[in-house]
């Protein structure tokens, strides 16, 4: 994939666009807010092979020992993150991460994980995103990673910046692992930058999110902070091409488009009923494993 700033690439095709959907707020206790966005909000698998997106501020425990099945449950940290997140799963792994960092928990068959604020003073900032996996890798053995901000290359010019996470752009290659192909950009624009266009290949969708500020967006129109568009290419597309007249920071996530049945049950994405019937046996009888007493 490559990045074009300025003129832009000429389009073989056209993007198909969602209307642009609000965040739905919600808050758990004292230290949890967020706006969530979940496929369901959007026709036509237009958000696969994305299923639930929370941009969420916490700054106590939330959420004890869980489980995740059938997707992987992602963690990017944005910048202005104060403090860090411990991370504990029943495969063993320990993590502890913090500002502009990556966390990429793959359930697969299932795992068992906690993920809490280090630090009394902690005020985290992120996406929580479930990224859903086709059929064939569902029964993947699950497994954890991160990826530490200062990892991850950037792309910059006039007016712009923009961090890959995951995947590759302009020759630009995150070190993220993704059991799929998977393109995560973490960008600011600033009313010096021309327009930022981004290709998305044939079959692929990009939920693209406005964090804070004013952004346009070609085909769109104006997106405001809180906001999402989901953008499909069909065959070989034009960009995708965004702009701001003041300052913008938002997230595009894309990736190929899943064409299976969605059966979502909380942390679990399954394809089948049977299937998801199988992971919650699995859950009951203890094959999750224990997530071990942090020292």
């Amino acid at each position: 994939m490559t990045i074009a700033v300025g003129n832009i690439v000429e389009a073989t095709g056209a993007l198909t666009f969602s209307p642009v959907t609000t965040g739905e707020p919600f808050a758990i206790g004292p230290g949890f807010t967020a706006l969530q966005f979940r496929h369901d909000q959007f026709a036509a698998r237009a958000m696969s092979p994305f299923v639930m997106v929370d941009h969420f501020h916490m700054s106590e425990p939330t959420f004890d020992v869980h489980p995740h099945a059938g997707m992987s449950a992602v963690t990017l940290m944005f910048e202005d993150t104060e403090g860090t997140m411990a991370s504990r799963d029943s495969v063993g792994h320990n993590a502890v991460f913090g500002a502009g960092d990556l966390h990429w928990t793959l359930a697969g068959r299932g795992i068992l994980h906690t993920q809490v604020p280090v630090e009394r003073t902690a005020r985290l900032h992120a996406l929580q995103i479930f990224v859903n996996l086709p059929a064939r890798l569902k029964d993947l053995p699950p497994t954890s990673f991160h990826v530490r901000a200062g990892d991850m290359p950037e792309i910059r010019g006039t007016g712009f910046r923009l961090r890959v996470v995951a995947g590759e752009l302009a020759g630009r290659k995150s070190p993220a692992m993704t059991p799929e192909p998977i393109l995560m950009l973490d960008g600011v624009l600033d009313a010096s930058a021309d327009r930022v266009a981004i290709p998305l290949p044939a079959n692929w969708n990009a939920w693209v999110y406005l964090v804070d500020g004013a952004t346009s967006i070609d085909g769109v129109g104006d997106l405001a902070a809180g906001q999402v568009v989901c953008a499909s290419a069909a065959g070989e597309a034009g960009p995708l091409a965004c702009k701001t007249t003041s300052r913008a920071h938002f997230v595009v996530l894309a990736g190929p488009r899943i064409d299976e049945p969605v059966i979502q049950r909380g942390p679990f994405v399954f394809d089948s009923e049977a299937s998801l019937a199988r992971a919650l046996a699995d859950l009951h009888n203890g094959r999750f494993g224990q997530v071990a007493d942090a020292r």
